[in-house]
């Protein structure tokens, strides 16, 4: 039997959008992607560096919007060991070591905050060829101080709170 569960998103929240549905099959106990979008931007950059270190930033955001802690453990070992050791590199390299060492997906989710910071500085001095990156916001992470992260989709998912709050957030910023 398929049921339908609505995620109902606090009024401060994208209240002029409609709730998100989500089916779920739980006698089989289907795995469900709520990092999944309708339409995505397939960013290129001129640097396969900066490329390489966009797309497994994607890949930990999608375990978080899915609260899956290992495999954000996993990616974020992927991202350490393509970032080069140098200088300019340090924190984002820190950032992503902390966060596979930590099993933790609260604190996990506590860390991305930096890790968005440092990617974006990698993204807004990158030459983006084609698509977009999009910058969102929530403010009701972390206890209303709020949260960015960046996305290869216009439509929120949000690593904050995952199936909890979805769609909670908004678009701040665009980088093409």
């Amino acid at each position: 039997m398929v049921f339908i569960f609505t995620a109902l998103l606090g009024v401060s929240c994208n209240k002029d959008k409609k709730p998100e549905s989500v089916a779920v099959d739980e006698n089989i106990n289907e795995i469900v992607d709520y990092n999944k979008t309708d339409l995505i931007s397939k960013v290129k950059f001129s640097d396969i560096k900066t490329q390489e270190i966009y797309d497994l930033y994607l890949s930990v955001k999608a375990a978080l919007v899915n609260s899956e802690s290992g495999i954000v453990q996993a990616e974020t070992k992927k991202l350490e060991a393509v970032i080069e050791d140098s200088e300019e590199n340090k924190q984002i390299k820190a950032v992503s070591k902390l966060i596979s060492l930590t099993k933790d997906i609260k604190k996990q989710r506590d860390f991305f905050v930096s890790l968005t910071s440092e990617v974006e500085k990698l993204v807004g001095k990158a030459k983006i060829t084609s698509g977009e990156v999009y910058k969102q916001f929530c403010p009701m992470a972390f206890d209303g101080e709020g949260g960015y992260w960046l996305s290869d989709s216009k439509e929120v998912r949000n690593p904050y709170y995952g199936k909890k709050m979805l769609a909670c957030g908004s678009v701040e910023k665009t980088f093409k």
